[in-house]
């Protein structure tokens, strides 16, 4: 599952026109996402219910990802036991268990979070090969994310039509990838905007912020008609904060990349 595998993979056509996209409850898959010297990791967060798509990464170990896995799964008992499942091997005829050192370094492909009233949260490993953003972690870079067609739909307020908040983001939402320079994320936001909208007819606002506004992260919109489509481009330094706090308390003196 490399980003070549994610790039543009259009979902399935709406079940009806004008209507916002439909995300598809995935089954659990444990298989192991091996990183390479030459390759990131990214935790998507899924959460059908709520309608929303996140990225947390890249990092270069399961390891700096298993911590919020791990918050996330806290309140889900059947999730811990999973995640339990997959952290130590079965018990033996004494009841012990032995820790699996390499899941904390292989992680998984897929897990689904049961929730309450047939609400779940998806967590999937995403593998980029992306060598330029390995050298520099852990050094906050630039993940762009693509989102759409989003579907406006309507709703009758006093004879009138309301346009309602855009729907489709479980579904609809892709990783682009990372980058470690800010104008290559944004041409590579642009390009993938242009993939998007096609020879669609839309307008299109670009977004980025003043500088050290927000680490300069920014977003493209484009609208068409009752459809939107967002690039989103995220700059991180969570994976950075972390990394100082450790080494604060080993009492290291590092230098950090900028």
């Amino acid at each position: 599952m490399d980003n070549d595998d994610l790039f543009f993979d259009d979902p399935s056509p709406p079940p009806a026109k004008g209507q916002p996209y439909k995300y598809i409850k995935p089954a659990d898959n444990f298989r192991p996402l091996i990183p390479t010297a030459t390759s990131v990791l990214y935790l998507a967060i899924i959460t059908p219910h709520t309608d929303k798509y996140e990225i947390h990464g890249p990092a270069s170990c399961f390891s700096y990802l298993l911590p919020k896995i791990t918050d996330l799964c806290s309140n889900s008992p059947s999730a811990l036991d999973k995640l339990e499942s997959l952290q130590y091997s079965s018990p033996d005829v004494w009841g012990d268990q032995t820790f699996n050192p390499a899941f904390e370094k292989e992680g998984f492909t897929t897990f689904v979070i049961e929730g309450q009233r047939s609400t779940y949260t998806v967590l999937e490993i995403l593998r980029e090969k992306n060598e330029k953003a390995r050298e520099v972690l852990p050094a906050p870079v630039y993940t762009v994310t693509r989102h759409g067609p989003l579907v406006h739909t309507y709703s009758g307020v006093g004879g009138k039509a309301k346009l309602q908040k855009a729907e489709g983001v479980a579904a609809t939402s892709t990783l682009v990838g990372s980058f470690v320079e800010r104008k290559d994320a944004q041409l590579a936001a642009r390009m993938t905007m242009d993939l998007l909208v096609g020879e669609e007819k839309v307008g299109r606002i670009e977004d980025w912020g003043k500088a050290g506004k927000d680490g300069n992260g920014g977003v493209l919109i484009a609208m068409g008609l009752a459809k939107r489509w967002e690039v989103k481009v995220q700059y991180d330094d969570e994976t950075l904060r972390r990394a100082r706090e450790g080494a604060e308390v080993e009492g290291a003196d590092l230098g950090w990349r900028f």
